[in-house]
């Protein structure tokens, strides 16, 4: 199974008075989550699983990718903003059947210690930026198979609109 690390798009300040469970998305992170998820529309093939933070920002960012995937967002998963990649890495072990990849829309800084442990290499994950990793048998560790910055998602969001 490939898995493909998702950091959320440009959020809200913190100090706008509201939790940080509710910061939603910037003008300019509906934009970018919009171009991120029609480039990465073009990167997967197979059957996807999508597991969102429940966070309202990563909410928003996967609501874009579901729509260019054509797929729901199938869980809304509390150990990603915990940072639990035992619990995440336990149940994607239980998916039934596996999707050929899964999907992970989450935050900084888990989704880069949680690359680092699967990979054993540390990379920018920068708003919008993905990370996929071909898992072992034992989704215990995994290589590198691409990483994007937004701005190359965001190039393959246009060649697929022009095609």
């Amino acid at each position: 199974m490939d898995l493909l690390l998702v950091r959320h798009a440009e959020a809200e300040d913190a100090g706008n008075g509201g939790s940080d469970f509710e910061r939603q998305l910037t003008a300019h992170g509906h934009v970018s989550a919009a171009e991120m998820a029609d480039g990465l529309a073009l990167c997967v093939r197979n059957q996807v699983a999508l597991w969102s933070s429940p966070l309202v920002r990563t909410r928003e960012t996967a609501a874009y990718l579901a729509t260019a995937l054509g797929v729901e967002v199938s869980s809304y998963h509390d150990a990603i903003p915990a940072g639990d990649l035992g619990q995440l890495r336990h149940d994607w072990q239980s998916l039934s059947p596996q999707p050929g990849t899964l999907i992970v829309v989450g935050h900084q800084p888990h989704l880069g210690i949680w690359g680092a442990q699967l990979m054993g290499i540390s990379l920018p994950v920068k708003k919008v930026s993905v990370i996929a990793i071909a898992l072992d048998r034992s989704g215990t560790g995994g290589q590198l198979l691409w990483y994007a910055q937004p701005v190359a998602l965001a190039r393959l969001g246009q060649i697929r609109h022009q095609g």
